[in-house]
């Protein structure tokens, strides 16, 4: 799915026999709780953990204590620490399966967070699908512009290993679908993780101008933002009261075999002519757009709740 602006991710060690340690990636603001987690296969009991500075000097030390739970074959425990001083440190747990952590840092919130906001910011820039693309050493020609006078198909019926039953039914209806960003490694859009992503754009350019907004001279998301908008509000057919939920198909026909987004690696703008007019390859190049429900149809709020 797409993900909401940036994703942290929780860093392990090199395992352990058995263990490991979570840390965020990113660092922790100085002064701030922070938060790592040790992971081990069976329980660890009457364990101490302690965090060291980059000289190898111990800045913090205590007994692990709050158990969160399992996952898969681990045994999970929190690490709850607050450290002052920027810099670089690990953390080491002593006890019945020792670990240590990877480095991480310790500093300002402008320091630690200014990189991925502005990493964050490049990935939708890169993601933006139709005319309206920014050149980039990753891309310099758009793609989809088929998708400006794409077919409505009625919300198909889907098996239990997610094969499409039947055949795709046709409304009638073309829809202006150009534009939007893809979804997450694959070139399909959805209203559902779009509406999310424009919302916490939003969020966060009215909550935090100076990182998101035009006070940032390197993350301001406000084109972005207006860039989703206009997506969004060709999704939804205000005559008609009709809303259409998903552009592309990522899955396949049972009965009717036919390539799908996800059976196929290239490039974006290949699509609009990919392989001629072979029937196999018809709903890449002219991508499918859906139907939420018939006109006047209530409508999941997961789809239409933002």
């Amino acid at each position: 799915m797409m993900l909401a602006l940036s994703r942290v991710c929780a860093a392990p060690a090199v395992p352990a026999a058995g263990g490991l340690i979570r840390i965020n990636q990113l660092g922790y603001e100085a002064g701030r709780p922070g938060r790592a987690y040790v992971m081990v296969r069976g329980a660890e009991k009457s364990a101490l953990f302690s965090i060291y500075d980059q000289r190898g000097k111990t800045v913090y030390s205590a007994p692990v204590r709050t158990s969160t739970g399992t996952w898969g074959a681990f045994s999970v425990y929190a690490l709850d620490f607050t450290l002052a001083k920027a810099g670089q440190y690990t953390i080491s747990v002593r006890g019945t399966i020792p670990v240590s952590s990877p480095k991480f840092s310790v500093d300002s919130a402008g320091r630690l967070y200014s990189d991925a906001l502005e990493n964050a910011l490049f990935f939708y820039q890169s993601q933006r699908d139709g005319r309206d693309f920014i050149p980039s050493e990753l891309r310099d020609v758009p793609g989809h512009l088929n998708d400006r006078q794409a077919a409505a198909y009625q919300s198909p019926v889907f098996d239990a290993n997610d094969g499409i039953v039947g055949t795709l039914v046709p409304t009638g209806i073309t829809v202006d679908a150009e534009g939007g960003w893809w979804d997450a490694g694959d070139y399909l859009k959805f209203v559902h993780t779009h509406s999310y992503t424009v919302g916490m754009m939003l969020t966060g350019i009215r909550d935090f101008p100076n990182q998101m907004g035009h006070g940032s001279a390197t993350s301001d998301f406000t084109a972005e933002a207006k860039f989703g908008l206009r997506w969004l509000l060709k999704m939804w057919d205000d005559q008609s009261r009709t809303l259409y939920y998903q552009v592309g198909i990522g899955t396949g026909l049972n009965d009717f075999p036919f390539a799908s987004d996800h059976d196929i690696w290239r490039l974006p703008q290949a699509d609009d002519t990919y392989q001629g007019s072979d029937p196999n390859f018809q709903y890449i190049r002219h991508r499918p757009v859906f139907v939420a429900g018939p006109v006047g149809a209530k409508i999941s709020p997961n789809l239409a709740g933002r």
